[in-house]
C-alpha cells in the first residue's frame, strides 16, 4: 500500500514565504497535496504558473470566516503566512489592514482549524513582536499600521485556540529580516525569547515552516530564526531542542 499523502493547506500562496512554501511542497509530490487557500484565483494562478494544476485552489478569505471551515476539513497542516499588505487605514473601509489579516484574519482562521482538529497549524510570524522599544519594531509599527502589536495578538489568538483540545499543535516561527536572496547557503541560528536580531532569506524560513509540518519541532513553541554568517546548510537539528510555550 502506497503511503498517504499529508494535505497541507497554504494560506498566503502567492507571494513572500507563502509562495515558496507551496514551491518547496509541490517539489515532493510523493510526500504532499497542496492546497492553497485564496481570494484571487486568477492571481494565485498567474504567480504560480506551471505549477497552479498542481494545486487544489480553494476559494476563500482569512477575512470571511465562512470560508475557513470548509477549507480546513481533512487538512494534515494548516501553513499561515499571510501579512497585511496595507498600513494605516481610515477604520472601516479596509479590511486589508494588519488587524484584520494579521490579528482577526489569524484568529479566526486558527480557530477553524482547530475546530477541524487540524493536527498542526504553522504560523510564520516575525521577530520583535514582544519588544515594542526595538528600532526595527517602532519603525514597522509606526509606517505600518501597528502591525507588530497585531501580529503578537494573533499569535495569543492561535494559542488560545489550539490549547483547547489535545491531540492537535502548533508551531510560531517568527523570522528576522526577510530577504530574495537563494536559501541553504548560512546557517540558521534558533533563539526562543524575542531576544536577538537578524536576516534569513525567504526559502530558509519555508524550509523550517515545512520542518514544523514534517514534526522535526517541538509542538506548541514559539520561536526566533534568522540566518548566521557562516557558510553552509542551514541545520534543523536544534528545532527539535525548542521548549515548548508554558501555557
Amino acid at each position: 500500500m502506497e503511503p498517504q499523502l499529508r494535505k497541507v493547506l497554504v494560506v498566503g500562496c502567492t507571494q513572500g514565504v507563502g509562495l515558496q512554501v507551496t514551491k518547496r511542497l509541490l517539489g515532493n509530490p510523493e510526500v504532499y497535496e497542496v492546497y492553497a487557500l485564496v481570494r484571487n484565483r486568477e492571481k494565485a494562478t498567474k504567480v504560480l504558473g506551471d505549477e497552479a494544476a498542481k494545486v487544489n485552489i480553494i476559494d476563500g478569505d482569512i477575512t470571511k470566516e465562512e470560508t475557513l471551515q470548509p477549507a480546513c476539513q481533512g487538512m494534515d497542516a494548516v501553513v499561515c503566512t499571510v501579512g497585511a499588505s496595507s498600513g494605516w487605514r481610515v477604520p472601516g473601509l479596509s479590511e486589508s489592514t494588519p488587524k484584520h489579516i494579521d490579528f482577526l484574519g489569524v484568529k479566526k482562521l486558527s480557530e477553524a482549524a482547530a475546530s477541524a482538529m487540524v493536527p498542526k497549524f504553522v504560523l510564520v510570524s516575525s521577530l520583535g513582536v514582544t519588544r515594542p522599544w526595538f528600532v526595527v519594531s517602532i519603525l514597522l509599527n509606526a509606517f505600518m499600521g501597528r502591525v507588530l502589536v497585531w501580529k503578537l495578538k494573533g499569535e495569543k489568538a492561535l494559542r488560545g485556540a489550539y490549547k483547547k483540545s489535545k491531540n492537535i499543535d502548533y508551531y510560531i516561527v517568527r523570522p528576522g529580516g526577510l530577504t530574495n536572496k537563494e536559501g541553504g547557503k548560512h546557517g540558521l541560528i534558533v533563539d526562543q525569547g524575542d531576544k536577538g536580531s537578524g536576516m534569513i532569506t525567504r526559502q530558509d524560513v519555508a524550509t523550517v515552516a515545512i520542518a514544523c509540518v514534517d514534526g522535526a519541532c517541538t509542538p506548541n513553541s514559539t520561536f526566533e530564526i534568522w540566518n548566521s554568517k557562516v557558510e553552509g546548510t542551514p541545520d534543523l537539528s536544534s528545532l527539535s531542542n525548542l521548549l515548548p510555550d508554558k501555557m
